[in-house]
């Protein structure tokens, strides 16, 4: 039997044009640093705003999403609530580039915990030294085991997908890392469906936050 819908709620919102903002990123896959030219207001907006485990509705390359950070469980309850969304309808993970996919791995039960992480870019300060070394070591452990040392965490039978459609509207389903709450799942089941967004703006806003985000669309539950 499912779970009750939620009952959707109003909130107070603030629209922050993105329309003027041209992203450059440094990697096509494996890194999420980027740059913004011209008005970036809703760059930082957007970080606050998600950091703080609140929703943001972002554009994608299909739908406007509802996004909200997938490590959090409050956060991510918040996205039902909003949406009056079924809470056993299980939501999509979103990242930014494949060393925060990468990074969720590493990353044990609870994450969502304060200091809150910082994923997704090869930057020391921010992403933190035993992170770092704990994907080099499992390069390492791949490329002693055979492998290429690509991407180890990920199943391989995936790779040349990834290569091929990624970033872009390609959903996989892989196994859920610890870090990534039950109510992202719906309350149910062992794989987790991640998705990176080749939309600009939702790929910075990603990755501007440091954060997985489990979003659906940005309609209310069950209407256009």
């Amino acid at each position: 039997m499912g779970l009750p819908t939620a009952a959707a709620r109003a909130f107070d919102t603030k629209v922050v044009s993105a329309a003027h903002t041209q992203l450059a990123f440094s990697s096509a896959l494996d890194d999420g640093a980027f740059t913004a030219a011209g008005a970036a207001e809703w760059v930082a907006a957007s970080r606050h705003e998600l950091r703080a485990n609140r929703c943001v509705a972002l554009p994608t390359e299909t739908v406007y999403g509802l996004a909200a950070n997938a490590l959090d469980a409050r956060a991510v309850q918040a996205i039902y609530a909003a949406k009056g969304r079924p809470s056993d309808n299980p939501l999509i993970v979103h990242v930014s580039s494949m060393r925060m996919l990468r990074a969720l791995y590493h990353l044990p039960a609870g994450a969502a915990g304060s200091p809150l992480p910082f994923l997704g870019t090869a930057n020391a300060a921010l992403e933190g030294a035993r992170l770092q070394a704990q994907l080099l070591q499992a390069e390492a452990d791949d490329r002693a085991r055979g492998g290429d040392g690509v991407w180890p965490e990920i199943p391989r039978v995936y790779h040349a997908a990834i290569r091929r459609f990624w970033p872009g509207a390609l959903t996989l389903v892989l196994p859920r890392p610890p870090c990534i709450p039950m109510q992202v799942l719906g309350g149910h089941g062992v794989t987790v469906a991640v998705r990176f967004p080749s939309h600009p703006v939702a790929r910075a806003a990603i990755s501007a936050c440091g954060l997985p985000l489990a979003a659906p669309s940005a309609n209310t539950s069950g209407r256009p």
